[in-house]
């Protein structure tokens, strides 16, 4: 049983190591040395070659433009399946950097050099056995070289009327006018970034006027609040109840007891008067 679980191990890594082999793998594949014609195919790039990789395959094509007596108005090849009625596959191909019109042609710059682009194994599979070919105008695709990929952005479409201008614009033109791009959207993205910050320091500066605003009302109400929660003032507790039948000692004693005697003295005269 241990001998057959080593054996299995043995098996699993040598199979792993193949794997990672046909990943890494990469050849080149050559193709046409000349121009094949206007609007002619030129070779293929064979199924095999391609379902060696064993996964999706990046392309770099070697590349060569050649404008014919200064006549020629655009560069342009297309990814073809010849034996399935050259039916074009480009739009199952992705790429970061290429460029194509509609109809599936592939725009390139007088003078460039290279197309990369990512075909999926799927494709792959779907292909006659010739392959993967080009039809092109223009262009010689001198070799491919095919490594293992994945797949990538989608490629950018541009009009037919902006073909020509396209391929005769010099690179370095068009990388200028891609920095200048770059450069107005950061700085339109610092320009963005500026004024959220504004917003929110006038944020922060209208909250820290209503806080101190609150601090205010707190302060105002602390200082109403001791008239309205004192306690009452106290009252003086009622004198203790006289229980003497003696008049208070003040000025007007004598006084009163003089107007007792008269009153008494009244009251006897007026007895005697009776009898």
């Amino acid at each position: 049983m241990k001998l057959k679980k080593m054996l299995a191990g043995f098996v699993a890594a040598a199979m792993a190591v193949t794997t990672m082999a046909v990943s890494a793998f990469a050849s080149t594949v050559t193709l046409d040395s000349e121009y094949v014609g206007s609007w002619g195919a030129g070779l293929c790039i064979p199924k095999t070659e391609l379902e060696a990789i064993g996964s999706d395959v990046k392309v770099t094509l070697d590349i060569e433009t050649r404008n014919l007596a200064n006549t020629a108005d655009q560069f342009l090849l297309a990814p073809m399946d010849y034996d399935n009625s050259w039916t074009r596959v480009t739009d199952q191909l992705t790429s970061d950097t290429m460029v194509a019109k509609a109809d599936g042609f592939v725009v390139v710059k007088e003078g460039q050099t290279s197309v990369e682009f990512v075909i999926t194994a799927d494709t792959i599979a779907s292909l006659g056995d010739s392959g993967l070919g080009f039809q092109v105008q223009n262009v010689i695709v001198k070799s491919a070289n095919l490594e293992a990929g994945s797949p990538e952005g989608a490629y950018t479409i541009i009009e037919e009327a902006d073909v020509k201008d396209y391929c005769f614009t010099p690179a370095e033109d068009t990388a200028a006018a891609e920095e200048t791009e770059e450069a107005a959207e950061e700085t339109e993205a610092v320009e963005e970034t500026a004024e959220e910050a504004e917003e929110t320091e006038e944020a922060v500066e209208e909250t820290a006027e209503e806080a101190e605003e609150v601090e205010v009302e707190v302060e105002e109400t602390a200082e109403e609040a001791p008239e309205t929660e004192a306690a009452p003032a106290e009252t003086e507790a009622a004198p203790a109840a006289d229980t003497t039948t003696a008049p208070a000692a003040t000025g007007n004693t004598a006084a009163a007891a003089i107007a007792v005697v008269m009153v008494a003295a009244g009251a006897a005269a007026l007895v005697s008067k009776r009898k």
